[in-house]
């Protein structure tokens, strides 16, 4: 990758790229830190009962200016065991939790019809019906050649709110960002309409600290429908709720661009997400109002959100786990490129903040990663955590798979791994 503007301060980060701000996902206790933790703390973290569960403590970032540092010194934000709660997966172990008409017939069988949300299915029927009919009058050529240009960069743009805004500046604060990019991304991201930040946010800390087990809102051992939209669908588990009242995210909103998203979050997002793309393939070259409106509304629309969706649920079943094999999340080969980088997802989960999300390099495979660093290079992001060769091999040496890694970056890169000197 390009290198970032060299470190003129030479001070290094004290945090881990694998110690996201709700703690790191090792399954272990062995790197509690005995400067940072006491004796006692250490207890109450093997009880699950640790005070660092109820917050989300301030991050600590690579200095401005500075190449992406290498993260290996212990930290405050110690190692605890997150499925340590009492929460539980669903099924038995002859459960198909993959793609399955079969598993989401038995599943509707034995759903709990009371805990159906039944507005949210209407909205949904309704929204996919008409991005059918936009879909229909894409494929048979009735919209002009500028409004496919528009689904695809408007694709692409709102994505990037989601990839680089929401999740890897706000929500794992893996880099910096200037205020005029942070407006940026506000706006991308409420072009995307998933919700405000603050609360996608909050959402995605509680999935990494608990993921895919009863605290997790799109918990994969629930099956693939569930995790893919199923969660819109149905009453909220009570441990999510829980959950989201013991993660702290206040620091959130001493951003004013975060808070003022979060209190007039329709009046921002509607205009942004339904009405301009409305008009504008309209007023520009002519477009039909209501084929603007099906399609670089709706369809644009149903593209972003379905690929979203799909890292909850294919990115948690398909693929390759070369980093840990206790993670339910997979590095998948088709999302890594389309979801602009986020794809590589049991990198991920590993090293949640990481702000390149992934080893996979190249504009084709992490367009999310190439642009945080270009814009590095003119002072507009810094601060860039990154997890060092050194201690990606040692994660993998001890919970992962060196040869699925080897192999990975083979299909992927199309060359051998280098190793390092």
């Amino acid at each position: 990758m390009p290198p970032c503007p060299t470190n003129t301060s030479g001070q290094k980060a004290e945090d881990r790229a694998d110690k996201g701000p709700l703690e790191s996902l090792d399954k272990t206790t062995d790197h509690i830190s005995s400067q940072q933790t006491s004796v006692a703390d250490v207890r109450k973290t093997l009880n699950g009962t640790t005070n660092q569960e109820k917050s989300c403590p301030l991050i600590q970032h690579v200095p401005q200016n500075s190449n992406p540092a290498s993260l290996e010194s212990e930290s405050k934000y110690t190692s605890l065991n997150d499925h340590d709660d009492g929460h539980h997966h669903h099924h038995h172990d002859d459960y198909d939790y993959k793609f399955s008409f079969k598993q989401m017939y038995i599943d509707t069988l034995n759903l709990d019809w009371s805990k159906v949300l039944w507005d949210m299915v209407l909205v949904l029927v309704v929204f996919h019906v008409l991005v059918l009919y936009g879909v229909y009058l894409i494929i048979t050529g009735q919209v002009r050649v500028w409004s496919y240009v528009y689904i695809a960069l408007m694709s692409i743009f709102a994505g990037l709110g989601v990839t680089m805004g929401v999740h890897r500046l706000w929500t794992h604060r893996s880099f910096k960002a200037s205020l005029p990019v942070r407006i940026v991304l506000m706006c991308l991201n409420s072009v995307a309409f998933q919700e405000s930040i603050y609360l996608w946010s909050q959402n995605h800390r509680v999935h990494h600290k608990w993921s895919d087990t009863d605290r997790d809102f799109t918990n994969s051992r629930r099956g693939f429908f569930f995790a893919h939209m199923g969660w819109k669908m149905y009453q909220t588990h009570p441990e999510v709720i829980k959950a989201r009242k013991m993660i702290d995210c206040s620091d959130l909103l001493d951003d004013p661009v975060v808070r003022i998203q979060n209190e007039y979050y329709y009046w921002i997002s509607l205009p942004l997400a339904f009405i301009l793309p409305t008009i504008i393939p309209n007023y520009l070259w002519g477009e039909d109002l209501v084929y603007s409106f099906l399609t670089c509304g709706l369809v644009r629309l149903a593209i972003t959100f379905h690929v979203t969706w799909c890292i909850n649920s294919v990115a948690h079943l398909y693929g390759y786990r070369p980093y840990d094999k206790n993670l339910y999340a997979h590095e998948n080969q088709i999302l890594g490129p389309l979801a602009l980088g986020e794809g590589w997802h049991n990198y991920h989960h590993a090293f949640p903040r990481d702000y390149r999300a992934s080893e996979m390099d190249g504009w084709g495979f992490n367009l999310t990663t190439k642009i945080i660093e270009t814009l590095a290079m003119v002072g507009l992001t810094s601060d860039l955590v990154t997890a060092s060769d050194e201690h990606v091999d040692r994660r993998v040496a001890r919970t992962g798979d060196d040869e699925e890694r080897d192999k990975l970056w083979r299909e992927v890169m199309g060359y051998t791994r280098p190793r390092a000197r």
